[in-house]
């Protein structure tokens, strides 16, 4: 077997149907299921059940499709340690990012990044955090940028701190909230006291956002049971949400809000307990890797530009 079959198995593992990955690997069906039936035979064993049309992994059929995975990623450090050796003139780098951090990288980092390496091409895919750290382990990204907790880490995961954000109220400028607010000592926003805004429709994250998770402990800690109006994947469509005066919700303090229309929602700090509204960010890539040159200057440029 040669690297593009452990593709082929990775890629048929990822869709579980010879067709979304044949469409995937850009070659036909017939091509893609004599190639498993050819890999069965050689093995001497199936790799997957048939369930219609559905691809069920077997227990060899999981442990290649694992196998296929490291094989695929050692590739490629192999080839990544090689074009540093030579030079910086080609190479890729798959960067996984929350949906409301693309825009400012677009506008912030890469600038920046091309200027020094404008040989390697940046790869952006989008997702939720959970879903970005699955996808790193894997070896479908070399790089995640995420929040992370002392508590909340992973030991098979190296992280390269970048920030501390804080974490605030954004409401629309129509509720007229500002008179109950005052100035705080830690942050650049007012502190809005939470019994001005408890009661008020709450626009919601969806599981698998790391907000979430300090969204839920917040409303916890603070006995606080949400008028939840509208549940959304997306951060940046919860904050459209409330520029439509739909209702609130509380967002890291990342600077998302300079395209966007700055009269129609007002910021406010949570709480004046600096500790517990601000969190930690970080670039993390897999313990094992070798990171390239471009990709230790990327995280220098993210950590000279903290957002």
């Amino acid at each position: 077997m040669n690297v593009k079959d452990f593709e082929y198995l990775v890629i048929l593992g990822k869709y579980r149907s010879i067709s979304k990955a044949a469409q995937e690997l850009y070659i036909s069906q017939p091509a893609l299921s004599k190639f498993l039936q050819k890999t069965e035979f050689e093995l001497g064993t199936p790799l997957f059940q048939r369930v219609g049309k559905t691809l069920i992994p077997t227990p060899a059929g999981e442990y290649c499709l694992e196998k296929a995975a490291d094989i695929l990623f050692l590739h490629q450090q192999a080839v990544t340690r090689c074009n540093d050796i030579t030079h910086l003139s080609c190479g890729q780098i798959k960067l996984g990012l929350p949906m409301s951090r693309t825009n400012y990288v677009i506008s912030q980092i890469l600038p920046a990044f091309y200027k020094k390496y404008p040989g390697i091409r940046i790869s952006i895919y989008e997702d939720a955090t959970a879903l970005l750290i699955k996808k790193l382990r894997a070896g479908e990204l070399d790089l995640i940028y995420i929040n992370f907790t002392d508590n909340i880490q992973y030991p098979d995961l190296l992280y390269n701190p970048i920030s501390e954000e804080e974490m605030v109220l954004a409401v629309p400028q129509s509720y007229g909230l500002a008179s109950f607010s005052h100035a705080s000592s830690h942050s650049c926003f007012p502190v809005l006291p939470i019994n001005a805004w408890k009661e008020l429709p709450f626009i919601m994250l969806e599981q698998g956002q790391s907000t979430l998770s300090f969204v839920r402990d917040f409303f916890q800690k603070n006995e606080i049971s949400p008028n939840i109006i509208l549940s959304i994947r997306n951060l940046g469509q919860a904050l459209y949400a409330v520029r439509q005066g739909l209702g609130v919700t509380i967002t890291p303090s990342i600077p998302i809000f300079e395209s966007e229309e700055p009269a129609a929602v007002s910021y406010f700090s949570l709480s004046n307990d600096r500790r517990s509204v601000h969190r930690r960010t970080a670039i993390v890539h897999r313990g094992a890797a070798y990171l390239s040159q471009a990709e230790k200057g990327l995280i220098e440029i993210m950590a000279a530009h903290p957002f």
